[in-house]
């Protein structure tokens, strides 16, 4: 037991302290987060890392997980091989026990200064000098039939596939890619918080495991990277991807993910970018309205064309295959807690909560 705290890589345990310790700071006082954080660590490293990971065409996330599973299997051959040879169990355990607390420590405080302590920095309402107080029933359903309006006018100029839901108007992911990037960069002149990097959003080869997990898109802090599942119905892609560049601009809350990503998709000069956007925050909004008025809400779904409700009904039917499975529940729980813990106390159903951004946006910009 003496000799293994002997070993010189123990120093690496500091950075889980050195997480905890962050994270007090900013939810005590996260003023420093904004002032020096963001200015000083992320963005310079979001800017060079982002910049480098984004020439290859590729997920490298991807390709690091596979390495990461083989290395993994290997270090523990080779710890089984030591156990039988030198018959010191508990040693080599103690030992493996060392190793991977370093690996996790190194890991959580990477994650921290990548994009965890961006959860407290000031909300993207603040930048832009909204007032989020929600909103009646009336700004709901002028909203909501706004949105109605909109899909209506942008599913007009839209193909169909096979089964009459709706394409995008290319068949080119990487097109589709740079489509967004040029969205969000639109977006960033009107609004210079959001100036960063032009990095590409990434297909994903296992686009069918991240459906069986119900997650669309997923930005990762150590390669700085959007990546995006490609299985859904197409319709939807658009708005995940500026959905995901928002986080790579260091916003992390889920709301303000999907408020930015829907503006950014309404700078696009392609229909299929704002049908996508208007889609996805109607999805939003017409629940709440359905819940606060049903009579306003019928006379809305009343002028919703029958193309649009086929596109909603294809997106049912999609995930209808995985929702009721262990992984999606599991998986569900787990997003729930980690957001929880990240300061979004409505966990997953902070998703929703773009609808009190969009009044509020409605309210500043009539």
């Amino acid at each position: 037991m003496k000799r293994i705290f002997q070993y010189k890589r123990m120093y690496l345990m500091l950075g889980l302290p050195l997480s905890a310790l962050l994270i007090l700071l900013a939810r005590v006082n996260g003023a420093w987060v904004e002032a020096f954080f963001v200015r000083f660590i992320y963005r310079p490293l979001s800017f060079v890392i982002g910049s480098v990971s984004s020439l290859v065409p590729f997920s490298v996330t991807e390709l690091l997980a596979v390495l990461g599973v083989g290395a993994v299997i290997f270090y523990l051959c080779r710890v089984i091989r030591r156990i039988v040879k030198s018959r010191r169990i508990k040693h080599e355990l103690y030992r493996l026990f060392v190793n991977a607390l370093c690996a996790l420590s190194v890991a959580v405080f990477a994650f921290e200064l990548c994009m965890g302590l961006n959860y407290y920095r000031r909300t993207a309402a603040d930048f832009m000098g909204l007032s989020v107080t929600g909103g009646t029933t009336e700004e709901l359903y002028e909203l909501t039939s706004a949105l109605a309006e909109d899909m209506k006018t942008y599913r007009q100029s839209l193909g169909e596939d096979e089964n009459g839901a709706a394409r995008l108007s290319d068949g080119d992911r990487y097109e589709t890619s740079r489509a967004a990037r040029d969205a969000y960069k639109k977006l960033s002149q009107k609004y210079g918080f959001l100036k960063a990097a032009d990095i590409r959003n990434k297909p994903l080869v296992s686009s069918r495991l991240f459906s069986a997990f119900m997650t669309t898109g997923i930005y990762i802090p150590y390669t700085f990277e959007s990546n995006i599942n490609v299985d859904v119905p197409e319709f939807t892609i658009p708005a995940t991807m500026c959905h995901e560049l928002t986080h790579f601009r260091g916003f992390m809350r889920e709301n303000e993910a999907n408020f930015l990503g829907y503006l950014a998709c309404a700078e696009s000069d392609r229909d299929d970018f704002r049908y996508s956007a208007a889609l996805m925050a109607f999805e939003y909004c017409y629940p709440k309205l359905r819940q606060a008025d049903k009579e306003l809400a019928s006379k809305v779904a009343r002028g919703v064309p029958e193309g649009v409700l086929r596109d909603i009904q294809a997106e049912d039917d999609y995930w209808a295959r995985f929702e009721k499975k262990a992984a999606a529940q599991v998986s569900d729980k787990v997003y729930n807690g980690y957001l929880n813990f990240n300061g979004q106390q409505s966990g997953t159903q902070s998703y929703g909560e773009m609808v009190d951004l969009l009044l509020a946006y409605r309210r500043k910009n009539k």
